[in-house]
């Protein structure tokens, strides 16, 4: 009889015993759920977490890869500044005005210097000031291979080549205190120390260096002071104008310090969108150091637009 009993207690317990066993399957189904969501989280968060990085190491290397770009940029500007600077650049910005010595001559005698061409010719380019810098001398017209003599005896004290600059190049001083230099030629005929007399032959005419046509760069310089070539020469005739025999070395000095402060008038540049350092140095003919040092700034810092740097 109690075996009857169990036996039907038993069979009334099953829709409850099922009823557990529904109960605790969803549960387990809940919670395998709850752990496949959470599983999707972590894996989102985890991508959002690679992607954000991914981005964030994207935009580190194109930092770099800028802050690269500029430092070449600028070790490019010094490098080319530093070249012509010691290669005699045709373009030389002082900002120092000059004095004449008391012992000095007042009067230069150019009275029987050969013209540099042997015959006239055009005029490309005048001495003063272009693009915020000194051009030194005067540019000429000529033709590749033409004659290039030597405007007075004298020595030769620098016969070289200057890529970014002169391209071959003869500079000759001269016992009156001048020297005179020409420049882009196509070959040099010369050496350093050679004695040479006026109408010597130097040269040939070329288009070497920083040229963008043929021509002849001609300077006279008597110390720190440029005489302009087209205020002895007659360029077009080729000839030697009427004070040559008596130049005035004071109208020099003078025409030397009027260049001066009108190129003090461009020691300041506002910067604008595009601009860097290595574009302003080459600009004004400086360099990237030079620049920092006059502006307390670093070749790291920020250039805003409007900000004013002084170049000289």
């Amino acid at each position: 009889m109690k075996f009857v009993n169990a036996f039907i207690l038993s069979i009334a317990m099953l829709p409850a015993i099922s009823a557990a066993n529904d109960v605790l399957a969803m549960a387990s189904t809940d919670e395998t759920e709850a752990i496949k969501e959470g599983a999707i989280a972590d894996s989102t968060l985890n991508a959002a977490s690679v992607e954000t990085t991914s981005e964030e190491n994207v935009a580190t290397a194109d930092e770099e890869n800028f802050a690269n770009a500029e430092n070449a940029e600028d070790a490019n500007a010094d490098e080319n500044v530093a070249s012509a600077e010691s290669e005699d650049s045709e373009e030389l910005d002082t900002l120092q005005e000059s004095t004449l010595d008391e012992s000095a001559t007042a009067f230069l005698d150019f009275s029987g210097a050969h013209f540099p061409t042997i015959h006239g010719t055009r005029l490309n380019s005048p001495y003063g000031i272009r693009k915020h810098r000194l051009h030194r001398g005067v540019d000429m017209h000529i033709s590749i291979g033409d004659s290039i003599v030597a405007a007075y005896p004298g020595k030769v004290i620098v016969s070289k080549y200057n890529r970014r600059g002169y391209g071959h190049y003869v500079m000759i001083e001269h016992e009156n205190g001048t020297r005179t230099l020409y420049g882009h030629l196509k070959k040099r005929l010369v050496n350093v120390g050679d004695v040479v007399e006026g109408g010597q032959l130097v040269g040939w005419g070329g288009n070497t260096g920083r040229s963008s046509g043929p021509h002849l760069h001609f300077e006279i310089r008597y110390g720190e002071v440029n005489i302009d070539p087209a205020t002895v020469f007659n360029i077009e005739e080729g000839t030697l104008l009427e004070n040559a025999n008596h130049f005035s070395i004071a109208s020099a000095v003078d025409s030397h310090n009027e260049i001066q402060k009108e190129l003090s008038k461009h020691r300041y540049h506002r910067i604008r969108s595009g601009d860097t350092l290595g574009k302003i140095a080459r600009l004004y003919g400086t360099t990237i150091e030079k620049l920092c040092r006059l502006n307390g700034i670093k070749r790291t810092s920020i250039l805003r637009i409007g900000q004013t740097l002084r170049c000289s």
